[in-house]
């Protein structure tokens, strides 16, 4: 069926409401599941996460198979949502990022952690264990979730060239997170108290994301032709197609 989400005129702002449901309630479901991995390894929720109790037996299977469960669940969410690449996009990177951001709100929540602001979290297990203080993975997801908001409500022309220089500022965020464990030795020598986050690294990447967001908008031309082959005026006339 041409135009996907286009059906029966649902809106931008309905898409972003659904959205952002699936995202506060796939946000609670995935911290239920770290409290009760929590509850497992270390008997309770209201402590440090470190020093680092290991996964024992296919734990360790199990929960880098549910990682990329919940990449594929974003990703499938923000392909059904609209139509073209550039709204796909914005769905996954906006789902992701309230995610993320709810995901903690959720553990503060429901059983007080973090403990602090500067609290150190294990992020992710693949390929290398992500290890950095929380609050970095917000701030980008904070990025995530405005910038995508803003694609998808307002449908904006867009110089995919300037894309590249937020793509090279993700990958330096991600060496970031893997910093501590590469030097660590990978993922059976994690440290008992993570410390020597690289912020410089970090910074850097998020200041390259952000420039690259902007510039890929300043530097689009009003006349330019967006990618499903209309003008921009006729695409924010049918937005809902985004």
């Amino acid at each position: 069926m041409e135009g996907g989400c286009r059906d029966k005129g649902l809106k931008p702002i309905h898409k972003v409401l659904l959205l952002s449901l699936f995202a506060v309630s796939m946000a609670y479901v995935e911290a239920s599941v770290v409290i009760y991995l929590r509850e497992i390894l270390y008997g309770g929720g209201k402590v440090p996460l470190f020093p680092l109790r290991p996964f024992k037996g296919q734990l360790l299977l199990i929960e880098m198979g549910r990682e990329a469960s919940t990449l594929l669940m974003l990703l499938s969410v923000g392909f059904i949502s609209f139509r073209s690449l550039k709204g796909r996009a914005a769905a996954f990177f906006y789902t992701f990022g309230l995610w993320d951001i709810f995901y903690y709100i959720w553990l503060k929540i429901l059983v007080g952690w973090p403990l602090y602001w500067g609290e150190y979290d294990l992020l992710f297990l693949i390929p290398l264990p992500w290890i950095a203080p929380f609050i970095a993975p917000v701030f980008i997801a904070l990025f995530f979730s405005a910038s995508s908001l803003y694609v998808m409500l307002r449908d904006p022309p867009i110089d995919f060239r300037y894309l590249f220089l937020a793509l090279a500022g993700g990958f330096l965020d991600f060496l970031s997170f893997i910093y501590i464990g590469i030097a660590q030795g990978g993922s059976e020598k994690i440290p008992e108290e993570p410390g020597g986050f690289p912020w410089a690294i970090y910074i850097a990447g998020l200041l390259m994301m952000v420039a690259g967001f902007y510039l890929a908008l300043a530097r689009s031309s009003p006349g330019e032709i967006t990618e499903n082959g209309d003008t921009p005026e006729k695409g924010n006339q049918e937005i809902g197609a985004i």
